[in-house]
């Protein structure tokens, strides 16, 4: 029997913030990334590995209509997933944007994110005064310039040495691909 969207829905289909449950082949350039981070000084904070796609389906439509004017009716079901985002008629995007708020979402989740094969991490990057750090090739990084986050320029091109790829619209998201 469908239960109406609300915040209920956000602690069902838990997804990950462990690096270990990222896709093996591409978990060890994370692990390296994030080592030669944690060695020269920055602090780095996961937010999200792994996420199941009914929470990907979850977050990206209690996005669209909070935020989009996504009809509730018009929204695709999804096997195993029983939500009525109509609440018998109403669809209030109050409910939606609820469950927006519940997540923590700041931008538009994907419903094909590279979080659902395990290649895409989100995480938080900051530092003080110089990070010093080494490459994928060891070649050493004195990164001095501002911003002192993960949107650092410098940082971006290190990190991509890893194959941890930085996607410039959404702060705390690096992926495989850089999307």
């Amino acid at each position: 029997m469908p239960e109406f969207s609300g915040p209920q829905w956000c602690m069902r289909f838990p997804g990950s913030r462990l690096i270990d449950d990222l896709d093996p082949a591409w978990r060890s350039r994370v692990w390296a990334f994030v080592s030669v981070l944690q060695q020269g000084g920055a602090h780095v904070e996961v937010q999200a590995t792994l996420r199941p796609p009914e929470r990907a389906y979850l977050m990206h439509w209690c996005w669209m209509i909070a935020h989009l004017s996504q009809a509730p009716a018009a929204v695709p079901p999804m096997e195993g997933v029983p939500v009525d985002w109509t609440h018998g008629g109403d669809g209030k995007a109050a409910r939606a944007a609820a469950m927006v708020e519940a997540f923590e979402l700041q931008f538009l989740p994907s419903l094909s994110s590279r979080h659902i094969v395990g290649r895409a991490i989100d995480m938080s990057i900051v530092w003080d005064g110089r990070l010093s750090v080494r490459d994928f090739d060891g070649n050493p990084h004195y990164i001095l310039t501002e911003p002192r986050d993960g949107s650092n320029p410098e940082l971006i091109n290190v990190g991509a040495s890893f194959g941890v790829i930085k996607l410039a619209t959404n702060q705390p998201h690096w992926s495989d691909d850089g999307r």
